[in-house]
């Protein structure tokens, strides 16, 4: 009885070769196919294991090699928006002493990477021993970012200081109306017709009879007319407080409410109303007070 039981456990394998040899017989139990089956089984699944750690290493590899590049890419980037952004708060320094602003604190000590951590940038990029963390990276734009919105600020600023001293300087009378020799000056005097003692709100600028008259500045012409003592009046409302006055014109060339530039003829030279020759009586007024003309002559504020 045992001996039926162990021949049943028992399998015969029969390899028939292809030439005239005999077959081969094999006699094997099945415990033994059971644990051939068990170690392919394992064999693959090892195999299969090995397979994808190695797909997995060359993944990381592949994924660890473009990090490498785009933190190499990000670290120059941000070397060179470094050098922008030095750059420019430069330039603000010397736009802020030309136009004569001060420099803010807040722009020439504004934050960025310090040295050091540009050398180190600079040492990756040459030696590519270093690298650039996220958390740097952060860092640097953060501080970047701050310093932009400093630099917009004070840009911001000296743009809107230019454009008022633009406006500024196209409202003031800085320029001769007509070149000649000034016969009077501002001040006290003797009246040439009257011979009293008076005080003189303006200078009188002698020059040939029907030369052209012309704008010193930008404005609006609010009166021109004949007035007495003055004779044929031009009298021109520019920005920034400022008004001026031309008597004794022989012509008057514009209207009252016609804008003007600086440059443009607004009249001819006479010796209408009270004069003793072809001249320009011309005043300058700023903010209701009289100026005297001398100190608004591009010469005078050029020294």
């Amino acid at each position: 009885m045992k001996m039926k039981k162990t021949k049943n456990r028992m399998f015969t394998v029969m390899i028939v070769p292809h030439s005239t040899s005999r077959p081969i017989t094999l006699d094997v139990s099945k415990e033994f196919i059971t644990s051939l089956f068990f170690i392919f089984v394992g064999v693959f699944a090892w195999a299969g294991l090995i397979i994808h750690k190695q797909i997995d290493y060359w993944a990381l590899k592949t994924e660890n090699r473009m990090l490498a590049k785009e933190s190499e890419y990000f670290a120059k980037e941000m070397l060179q928006v470094r050098q922008m952004a030095d750059n420019l708060r430069e330039m603000d320094r010397e736009t802020r002493k030309i136009i004569g602003l001060k420099s803010k604190k807040a722009v020439i000590q504004s934050g960025g990477p310090t040295v050091g951590e540009l050398e180190r940038i600079t040492k990756y990029l040459t030696e590519k021993k270093l690298s650039i963390t996220p958390q740097e990276f952060k860092q640097h734009v953060f501080a970047l970012t701050s310093e932009t919105q400093e630099l917009k600020k004070s840009f911001t600023e000296s743009s809107n200081f230019i454009k008022n001293e633009k406006v500024r300087w196209n409202a003031t009378p800085c320029v001769w109306p007509v070149y000649g020799r000034i016969t009077c000056g501002f001040g006290p005097r003797i009246h040439p017709i009257k011979k009293y003692k008076e005080i003189h709100l303006a200078i009188d600028i002698a020059a040939e009879r029907g030369d052209p008259i012309r704008a010193p500045a930008d404005g609006e012409v609010i009166l021109a007319a004949w007035q007495p003592g003055y004779g044929k009046l031009i009298v021109i409302e520019h920005n920034c407080g400022f008004m001026t006055r031309y008597g004794h014109c022989s012509k008057i060339l514009v209207k009252q409410g016609q804008k003007v530039k600086r440059g443009q003829t607004i009249g001819l030279i006479g010796s209408t109303g009270c004069a003793t020759g072809p001249h320009l009586h011309y005043e300058i007024w700023k903010n209701g007070r009289a100026q005297n003309p001398k100190r608004y002559l591009t010469e005078a504020i050029l020294k």
